[in-house]
């Protein structure tokens, strides 16, 4: 659920961690300054790994779609296993 919400709003969290981590450097304090360096690093990073998983996810089912393809030109029994596993890969995403 977190996922899917980050994956909703990644552009806004991009700008806001960037902010925060870019902002951190006029803030006079030094523990305040680090405290929202970090902040902002921090969702930068979480972002990233967000939007990484879902392009490999979205690699993996594509690679898997073309191999099953070329096996259920030989036979009827991948093109049935392929639509279980497309139907299993779309169930994880969620």
């Amino acid at each position: 659920m977190l996922a899917q919400t980050l994956l909703k709003y990644w552009k806004i969290l991009l700008a806001v961690g960037i902010i925060l981590a870019f902002g951190a450097l006029f803030i006079p304090n030094q523990i305040v300054s680090k405290i929202v360096e970090l902040t902002g690093f921090s969702i930068l990073a979480i972002t990233a790994y967000v939007l990484g998983y879902k392009m490999a996810t979205d690699e993996a089912e594509k690679y898997i779609k073309s191999e099953m393809e070329k096996l259920a030109k030989h036979d009827i029994r991948y093109k049935l296993m392929k639509d279980k596993m497309i139907k299993g890969l779309k169930g994880v995403k969620k």
